[in-house]
Parts: structure tokens; C-alpha cells; sequence
């Protein structure tokens, strides 16, 4: 028979705050150490990515970096394709050789289509085979909702993303290459004697920003992927679909110092915690502790703090016997606005089966009182 208990915990706080909404057509906030989504709005609407395409591209110069011996001090030349692409610009030349480390710092800093080219076709050959390549990352990293045409993020029919993957992607970039992603938090790089800022103003105007990737075409509005940390704790946040450059960096930062300052990783469960001693049927242990073998963490905001539900559910009386670590059920914790967290609950100590000859003794003494043969001795 499956036994529910009901649990409630109520959290009182001096504030209520409500919850958080953006003037962003699209948007994600991410916290980065438990891969939840704190908040989100048309998250899978596809968009162009724009320059944001960006990412993907130093993503796969960082895994060459990283995995084969390609050096950011070897040299790649700057083609006529390269030189004549619009837009953004790191004002390569014809025929120059520029190491990839100048080449990533266009890329970032500078947000240079000439500079995508160029690297693209340095790796692979055409930026065409390059954006085959990028592809095949996204999929590696299931990024569902995810197409590349190109390198720099011209706008393309059928080059599209997700504010969803283009977070996923960001975090997989910083977890991946830990030390390379500090070329995202420079804020200014000179090449050919033009200096340029970094574009993404949350470096200058957010405690804590360290990355990632502005974009912006007509279609899309002005988009950012932006990351920050503050005392070990990363939040992502991705934006598009905003009217300005200015409103672009004023959606980010709201949605961040939200994350911060309105939400907190809590542990709801502490690993080993007895959550209930339960009856054992026919065991040589009259009971069990149920427990749970992890933490059991979770990003809530204040308001969700002001109640949490939980169940427990096993089958009563539990019957022996079973191994120390077993699951013999489930604790279900719900909070507003998320997923039930369903956590296992596991036996504390193994339990063996009681003597045979005692079997017929403890079931009818079970049955008359309730418990098992050892506890009415």
C-alpha cells in the first residue's frame, strides 16, 4: 500500500517581493551552478543571433586551442572576402597575417565580421565548411533550436537561435575553456592604430560582468548574452528583441541584479538528514530510516521562500529484505512557479530477512499490533 505524509514548511519573511518581468521581446536568466532557468520569456521563439553568432564561433577556435596544436600565435591571411564584409569591422587588410590571438580579440572586443571571416577560413578552409562545424558543435551541445550559416552573424534566411541556446552555449563556453574566457572581459583592443571599446557595456556598468556578446540587426533589435559573478555565484542572462543600445543594457542589468539580489541557492535537504523512520515487515530490524544521499539545493526567489510543500511516498509497511542505500521511496518537494523536485529516499542500514522459524510469530503479531516481532519483546 503506497503511504503519502504531507509536509508543510512555511518560510516568514519581511518582504514580498513580486516576481520579475522585462521589457525584452525575448529573455533568459540562468544560474549557472545549477543550470536552472530563474526567469524567461519567449525562450525558444527563434531569432536571428546576430552578432551573439559570435559565441559559437570562438567556442570552436577555443576547442581547437584547447585540443589539437593550433597556437593563438600562429598567423592566418586576411582574404578579399574578409576585407570587404560590412558591418562591424576589426579594419583588417588584404593579405595581412594577423596571429589568432589579434583575431579573437577582433572577434570579441572589437565584434569583427572581417575578423570572423578570416578565422573561419583560416580553420577550415571557406567560412561555408566553418559554419558546417559550428553546426555539428551546436548538436554536440544540444542546442535544439540552433542553425549557422556564418561566422559573424550577418543576418542569413536561415541562420536562427534561441535566447534558450544561445545561454546554454555561453555557459558552455565559460565552463569549458575557464581560462580562455578571459579574452571576453577586455575592455578595449587596438589594431591597425583604431582603438575600440568592448561593446558590451555590462564590463563598465555591472559588478561583476565578465562576458560575453552583444549583437544587433534590424530584424532582432539589440541583443546581449551577458554573464556575471558575484561571491561565487554566476548568473547568465540573455536578451533580444530590444529597442536600443541603451535599452538592450538596461534590460540585462535589471534582470541580473534581480538574480542577485532576489533569488539564492537554497539547501532544502541536507545529505544523511532522516527524513522518516518507517515500520519494516518481517526484517531483522524493526524499523528504517529513510534518508536522503545528497543535498538537495535549489534557486528560489524570497516570495517562493513563504511556502513549500513536500510528500513523502513508500510503501507502508516496508518489506525486508534490502541493502543500506536502497530506495524505498520518494520525497517530492513543490514550490510555485517550478518543477517538482523529486528527491529518492534510500534506506540508512541494510535489513535482512528475520529468522524463518519467527516469520508465522512476527506476521501475526504485526498484524495485531502493528509493529514488528522486536518491538513487543
Amino acid at each position: 500500500m503506497k503511504f503519502l505524509i504531507y509536509l508543510f514548511i512555511a518560510f516568514l519573511l519581511s518582504n514580498n517581493l513580486l516576481a520579475i518581468d522585462s521589457k525584452a521581446n525575448q529573455a533568459i536568466v540562468l544560474d549557472y551552478n545549477t543550470k536552472e532557468i530563474l526567469f524567461k520569456k519567449n525562450a525558444n521563439q527563434k531569432i536571428s543571433p546576430a552578432s551573439m553568432t559570435k559565441i559559437m564561433t570562438v567556442y570552436v577556435v577555443f576547442d581547437r586551442l584547447k585540443s589539437t596544436n593550433l597556437s593563438i600565435e600562429d598567423k592566418c591571411t586576411v582574404s578579399a572576402k574578409a576585407y570587404k564584409m560590412g558591418g562591424s569591422r576589426m579594419f583588417l587588410e588584404i593579405d595581412d597575417q594577423v596571429s589568432i590571438n589579434d583575431l579573437l580579440r577582433g572577434i570579441i572586443i572589437q565584434s569583427g565580421n572581417d575578423a570572423s571571416i578570416a578565422i573561419a577560413e583560416c580553420l577550415s578552409g571557406t567560412e561555408e565548411d566553418f559554419a558546417k562545424l559550428m553546426n555539428i558543435y551546436a548538436e554536440k551541445l544540444n542546442l535544439n533550436d540552433t542553425n549557422f550559416t556564418n561566422s559573424s552573424g550577418w543576418p542569413e534566411d536561415n541562420q536562427y537561435s534561441t535566447v534558450n541556446d544561445i545561454a546554454i552555449l555561453s555557459n558552455a563556453l565559460i565552463k569549458d575553456f575557464p581560462n580562455l574566457y578571459t579574452y571576453f572581459n577586455e575592455k578595449q583592443f587596438t589594431y591597425n592604430e583604431i582603438k575600440q571599446p568592448n561593446r558590451n557595456k555590462l564590463l563598465t556598468h555591472f559588478i561583476g560582468a565578465d562576458g560575453l556578446k552583444t549583437g544587433y540587426v534590424k530584424s532582432l533589435g539589440w541583443g546581449i548574452s551577458g554573464s556575471a559573478i558575484r561571491n561565487d555565484r554566476r548568473i547568465t542572462v540573455v536578451v533580444a528583441g530590444t529597442n536600443s543600445a541603451r535599452a538592450r543594457l538596461n534590460e540585462s542589468i535589471n534582470l541580473l541584479n534581480w538574480a542577485f539580489t532576489q533569488t539564492s541557492e537554497k539547501l532544502l535537504v541536507k545529505k544523511n538528514k532522516v527524513i522518516k523512520n518507517v515500520d519494516v515487515w518481517l526484517g531483522d530490524k524493526s524499523t528504517i530510516n529513510l534518508i536522503v544521499n545528497n543535498n538537495v539545493s535549489t534557486i528560489i526567489s524570497f516570495d517562493q521562500l513563504q511556502s513549500i510543500e513536500s510528500t513523502i511516498e513508500y510503501e507502508k509497511p516496508i518489506s525486508a529484505p534490502f541493502e543500506v542505500g536502497q530506495k524505498l521511496g520518494e520525497l517530492t518537494i513543490n514550490i510555485s512557479g517550478k518543477s517538482p523536485i523529486i528527491v529518492p529516499l534510500v534506506a540508512e542500514n541494510s535489513v535482512g530477512n528475520i529468522n524463518p522459524l519467527m516469520k508465522f510469530f512476527a506476521a501475526i503479531k504485526y498484524l495485531i499490533f502493528g509493529t514488528s516481532l522486536d518491538e513487543i519483546q
